[in-house]
């Protein structure tokens, strides 16, 4: 993880059609585009002041402990005596051919790592519940999917076209959108976008951030799980891709992952914006790359083995991915054994022919036997 271009051999990508590869060269050129609107937009989040970095430094020694170096499993140590989950409220929003959208709410009752943290901003009630809009079948589905959004993300609508959730529904799955921390409603009222908590330069914060989604998407797929017998799975794009393979990663309950354009170090997006930012003018990021590597370790998903079967797992990315390079799924492929992994030609933004990434995870549900 201390330099994932060099896990990354262009001998180890199948060969891309001639016809294909404009697109994946245009995918990266509206990714690279992306990245410079990303720095305008996160502008206040990349320029802290002198006082602020001193907050930050100190930010990072509850999650650099020599515990937590040897055993970071202790991270998320509620995994082992969770809490039973609450739901708050179900709520039938319409009829679709063969079932109903549900907006449901959970208790996310999460309590902190770092119970000394005190940041009055994330201390916001939107972020107490757990949104989840589930779309369910009349009849015992197949299977259910429990699907993440990407940072950023957490409109229900959009993130059911960029997930592919009316796809997936027309297979016989349920499907579950959860919506992520500090995300959509969970966002509180003066934030300037959706997910604006959940990252930034104090490692605590994002630390807790990760820390949550794991615990929230946990009291999900237990809820879930009891109310249908039926095989059960993660499917998360870009962050909830992270947060998808850190789950597989501690977790042996899921029946299959699919982790879409997954990053595995969170630390390398800020630095990349930074770099490209007028502010690089000014004087050194907050922190090193080498500080966030060691910060983020603890949730990294290369901090842990796979804790399902390989052949459970799928990784989709895109070749021409400029926001999470291909470094990052192809390194997640080393670590987790060489599962199967889609590659599509596009990018990030871009995920051109989203049908044969649908096809994709189609083939891999059936070689399980689950469709």
């Amino acid at each position: 993880m201390n330099d994932l271009a060099t896990l990354l051999v262009d001998d180890d990508l199948p060969t891309e059609a001639l016809l294909d590869r404009p697109l994946t060269a245009l995918g990266g050129a509206l990714d690279a585009a992306a990245l410079r609107g990303m720095c305008l937009a996160f502008d206040a989040t990349l320029a802290i002041d002198a006082a602020e970095r001193e907050r930050v430094r100190g930010s990072l020694a509850p999650y650099v402990t020599p515990a937590l170096e040897r055993a970071p499993r202790g991270f998320f140590a509620f995994l082992d005596d969770p809490a039973p989950p609450r739901l708050l409220t179900s709520t039938r929003c319409r009829a679709i051919e063969g079932g109903a959208v549900v907006a449901r709410r959970f208790a996310s009752g999460y309590r902190r790592f770092d119970e000394h943290l005190r940041d009055a901003e994330a201390d916001c009630k939107e972020n107490a519940y757990v949104p989840v809009q589930h779309w369910m079948h009349h009849d015992r589905p197949k299977g259910t999917v429990v699907a993440l959004h990407g940072f950023t993300m957490g409109n229900p609508r959009i993130d059911a076209f960029t997930l592919m959730v009316p796809q997936w529904f027309r297979m016989g799955l349920d499907v579950a959108l959860v919506t992520l921390p500090f995300h959509g409603a969970r966002c509180p009222r003066g934030a300037r976008y959706s997910g604006e908590l959940f990252a930034s330069w104090h490692v605590g914060r994002l630390n807790e951030s990760v820390r949550q989604a794991v615990h929230d998407v946990d009291l999900v797929t237990r809820w879930l799980a009891r109310e249908r017998d039926v095989p059960l799975g993660v499917i998360g794009m870009s962050l909830g891709g992270y947060v998808a393979s850190l789950f597989a990663g501690l977790s042996p309950t899921p029946s299959f992952v699919i982790p879409v354009a997954p990053p595995v170090c969170l630390g390398t997006l800020p630095s990349r914006l930074f770099a490209l930012s007028r502010h690089r003018m000014m004087g050194d990021a907050p922190l090193s790359a080498e500080e966030l590597r060691r910060a983020y370790r603890v949730h990294s998903p290369l901090t842990y083995p796979l804790a399902i079967d390989r052949k459970r797992a799928l990784i989709i990315a895109g070749r021409g991915d400029r926001i999470v390079p291909p470094e990052h799924p192809h390194a997640l492929w080393r670590h987790w054994g060489e599962p199967a992994i889609h590659w599509y030609s596009g990018s990030h933004i871009a995920p051109f022919r989203r049908h044969e990434i649908l096809a994709a995870g189609k083939r891999h549900l059936e070689h399980l036997g689950i469709l």
